[in-house]
């Protein structure tokens, strides 16, 4: 009877060790399964971040330019100003750009899908923490709406309006050069006999040169180009550096969307 007991015992404990094993195995293999659709969920993500990026990227840049573009113009402006000299004709392109603003219209759909998902999906968290940086914070200082300083071709527009007459001679050529290597040549012509002609003339350039009011207004706007450009290439910057670590560290997924 003592062998039967022993025997039984034996055939249980046989049995439970077959449970615990059996159920240790499925705990596994549903984790492994999890882990596997998260990492899924994960590459998507970033697949859709690294897209998205991309297209915004080449706003980023020309934006970017065209700031530059503006700069340099208000620059040569105020060497103007404080010159000796009266002739502006060489400035009309120049007070055209210098009223000129750019902001970015970003997409931001996979941003928000991470945020809907969860942002702790993505595994390197310098990634996680650049993507925030760039979606939260350099992106709505350089989008409409969010801006700190005044809309620099509205804040200029009525004294341009006042003192300024548009540029009408077709003969006079201007190329402007953006970020991703296209150049644009003013006047555009767009066929039909229409053309877009850039350029604004000064009424009266030696009384410009004497009025206070054009240069506080150039004085301001300079703080407001600098402001911008600055957050411009911060972003740039950024998001370059979010790109190299998508490609370094999810090859596969960058080759899935054909880059």
């Amino acid at each position: 009877m003592e062998k039967n007991i022993k025997t039984h015992f034996y055939k249980y404990l046989i049995e439970i060790i077959i449970i615990v094993i059996g159920v240790l195995i499925a705990f596994y293999l549903t984790n492994w399964g999890d882990k596997i659709k998260e990492r899924n969920t994960e590459n998507n993500i970033i697949s859709q971040i690294y897209f998205e990026l991309n297209d915004n990227l080449f706003d980023l840049k020309n934006d970017l330019e065209i700031h530059r573009t503006a700069l340099r113009s208000q620059q040569q402006i105020q060497r103007f100003l404080d010159s000796g000299q009266d002739n502006s004709d060489s400035l009309i392109m120049d007070f055209y750009w210098a009223t000129k603003d750019e902001y970015i219209f970003p997409n931001t759909s996979a941003f928000e899908n991470l945020k809907n998902t969860g942002i702790g999906i993505i595994k390197n968290d310098s990634l996680q923490n650049l993507i925030t940086l760039v979606y939260n914070n350099y992106f709505p200082r350089i989008t409409k709406g969010n801006n700190i300083h005044p809309d620099i071709t509205s804040y200029l527009s009525p004294f341009i309006k006042e003192n300024f007459k548009v540029n009408r001679d077709t003969s006079i050529i201007y190329n402007l050069y953006l970020g991703d290597s296209l150049q644009i040549t003013y006047p555009r012509d767009f066929g039909s006999g229409i053309k877009q002609i850039i350029g604004y003339i000064p009424l009266q350039p030696k009384e410009l040169k004497q009025n206070e009011e054009f240069r506080f207004l150039l004085s301001e706007t300079l703080w407001f180009r600098i402001y911008k450009i600055n957050y411009y290439q911060l972003s740039v910057v950024n998001v370059e550096n979010i790109l190299k670590i998508i490609e370094a560290e999810y090859p596969t997924t960058v080759l899935n969307h054909g880059y």
